[in-house]
């Protein structure tokens, strides 16, 4: 799948990154790692919500079933030691993600590790504070209807 960094996030201490939107469309999202390795060995980009590949067709799927998708932020978490994206807990805070969840949307989550190019659908993983806990670290998040 083409990824399209836009940036690399700074590091805000403790392992906590603030990732801007950069469209209308998207939410700003608050990243916290957790664990015990060093707050230095985590870089985080911010990935385009946008790309298309090599045909012109959107790389991140634009509908769940007949609802079509908001992708609300994308972005990439490797360790600097190794280069590889995390697999290890962390936390994302979207604002909106549980009065989304409460309105009978889906909020979705897409990886090129877990699920492929299959959005799967993570209701059950937001909390009443608008945060998920993830591992893999390599997500685009969105909901569908938008």
């Amino acid at each position: 799948m083409k990824k399209t960094v836009l940036s690399t996030i700074a590091n805000s201490g403790n392992k906590k990154f603030k990732i801007p939107k950069s469209k209308n469309k998207e939410k700003d999202a608050d990243i916290e790692i957790l664990g015990d390795d060093p707050d230095s060995d985590f870089v985080v980009e911010k990935l385009s919500i946008d790309d298309v590949d090599e045909t012109g067709l959107p790389v991140l799927p634009t509908k769940y079933g007949n609802d079509d998708i908001a992708w609300l932020t994308n972005f990439a978490i490797k360790k600097k030691s190794t280069n590889a994206y995390i697999n290890q807990r962390y936390k994302v805070k979207i604002d909106g993600l549980s009065a989304a969840k409460a309105a009978g949307k889906k909020i979705l989550i897409i990886d090129g590790n877990s699920s492929g190019d299959v959005p799967t659908v993570i209701n059950d993983k937001v909390d009443s504070y608008d945060t998920i806990e993830l591992t893999d670290g390599d997500p685009a998040i969105g909901s569908a209807p938008p």
